[in-house]
């Protein structure tokens, strides 16, 4: 396996979960539903759920990076990380969009309003304290790193031991 490549992807990850942590710490839209509750919303969690299996997943790839006692166990151990890693990375990036949805929950009145508020790069009007790009930035970086877990699968899959040789 390209230890290289599963390092990046597995970097890739922390640094989702960085940009999940920020997020989670300056929008104030998301704390509070636009000002509607003083505790923390319900999306915040969506949120930090998200942030912890992202931490989880980086940690699991990063961990394939370890030497184990045979070849075979190496193998199926690190295939299954990636694998899972990259399929939450797909998954994240579904949830990312289909969020749009919810737009009623969060007082919109349009789905297209919602998308605007997470995709545009400048201050929704009458929007609390939050960094507009933070959203568009996360999104291509769960992007960029669903496409170096595909890699690191197909890698993986390339070196994949011959029965009995270990």
């Amino acid at each position: 396996m390209k230890a290289r490549l599963v390092g990046v992807f597995g970097g890739l990850l922390l640094l989702d979960f960085v940009l999940l942590l920020v997020m989670l710490a300056t929008d104030k839209n998301l704390q509070t539903d636009f000002g509607a509750v003083s505790s923390y919303y319900l999306h915040w969690y969506g949120v930090l759920a998200l942030a912890v299996v992202t931490l989880l997943s980086g940690i699991a790839v990063l961990g394939t990076l370890t030497p184990s006692m045979s070849k075979e166990s190496m193998f199926t151990r690190n295939r299954y990380s990636l694998i899972a890693a990259t399929v939450w990375a797909w998954l994240a990036i579904v949830a990312m969009v289909a969020v749009v949805a919810t737009y009623k929950q969060v007082g919109f009145s349009s789905a297209s309003q919602f998308a605007q508020y997470l995709f545009g790069v400048s201050a929704y009007p009458g929007a609390l304290s939050y960094i507009p790009w933070l959203y568009d930035l996360l999104l291509a970086l769960f992007i960029i790193s669903a496409i170096f877990g595909v890699i690191a699968v197909a890698q993986i899959r390339k070196l994949a031991p011959a029965p009995g040789s270990t």
